[in-house]
């Protein structure tokens, strides 16, 4: 084998890696594309509704929450001063 065919090979190998990768970038990129990017958006899509869920139960919570104090602040604070009394004893 002369230089120059060695030299060839060598070109023609890199040249066919060179269009393999190619392929296989363009293949990614068509996925990416297609299935991954669309997967995405709907798993965002969901995380965004799961967190706006999320608010409107705290809210509402909260609302209940304001509304039974509301309704009772006398039990609401006894309640409160128990919870403080025991959270107390225990911590020492």
């Amino acid at each position: 084998m002369s230089k120059s065919d060695v030299k060839d090979t060598v070109d023609l190998t890199a040249k066919s890696a060179q269009e393999q990768i190619d392929t296989l970038k363009n293949q990614l990129e068509q996925l990416l594309k297609d299935r991954i990017n669309p997967a995405l958006l709907d798993v965002a899509g969901r995380a965004d509704q799961a967190v706006a869920n999320a608010h409107k139960i705290k809210d509402v919570q909260l609302h209940n929450a304001e509304a039974s104090v509301r309704a009772r602040p006398i039990a609401a604070v006894l309640i409160s001063a128990v919870i403080g009394f025991i959270a107390g004893r225990i911590s020492k």
